[in-house]
């Protein structure tokens, strides 16, 4: 196990996430329940990044954090940008046929080449955009065992890389967690997540920290 007070520190910010946006949502259209449902497991993905990279299992831990970006990506897109036959197919009954079907969905370049068309998506365009730029390549190499995680295995993880992701997998729940207080219908939900930023400053991105 891993000794740093990050951990138990997001576990706390992530428990505060859940008591300010554990509400029903304001519909229950099958857009509505699809972006949610995505925004919830993107959350689940952050608890099992944070208890792989807590017990050094870290290769994995990589793994789940890219499973983590697209949910939360895939969950605005079915907000913002996604067609209703795209939503069907996504949010189908499983079987043999709907899950062939749900194959041809976009990939996540093109769920945000939909996003940046989408005015009222920009915050969460932004902040998703700019993880991908700067991680998606990484990530693709743990997923597909390529030299990230081959070379990780040789020289180690130094303990600022662990912390710096631990901070970056916070902040897409954060994401995940301002897309969800949309769906919820609650005025000014989202201003209760604010103050976290403050509060767990040391969880968080110094750019999230100091905004």
């Amino acid at each position: 196990m891993i000794e740093h007070e990050i951990f138990p520190r997001s576990e706390l910010l992530l428990q505060n996430v859940i008591e300010i946006i554990d509400r029903p949502l304001f519909a229950h259209s099958p857009r509505i329940a699809t972006s949610g449902n995505l925004c919830q497991i993107s959350i689940e993905h952050a608890c099992a990044f944070r208890s792989l990279a807590e017990s050094r299992m870290l290769a994995s831990a990589f793994v789940v954090m890219r499973a983590q970006y697209e949910a939360v990506l895939r969950g605005v897109w079915a907000l913002y940008s996604a067609t209703d036959a795209q939503i069907e197919r996504i949010s189908a009954r499983v079987t043999p046929d709907t899950e062939l079907a749900a194959k041809n969905l976009p990939s996540a370049f093109d769920m945000l080449e939909a996003l940046a068309k989408a005015p009222n998506a920009k915050v969460p365009f932004d902040a998703l955009s700019e993880f991908k730029a700067s991680a998606w390549p990484a990530l693709n190499s743990y997923v597909h065992g390529g030299i990230h995680p081959l070379g990780r295995l040789v020289e180690g993880y130094p303990l600022e890389l662990i912390i710096g992701t631990v901070r970056i997998g916070n902040a897409l729940s954060m994401v995940a967690a301002m897309q969800y207080c949309v769906l919820t219908g609650v005025s000014d939900l989202q201003r209760q997540l604010t103050p976290l930023h403050s509060r767990f400053q040391d969880c968080l991105p110094l750019h999230r920290a100091q905004s």
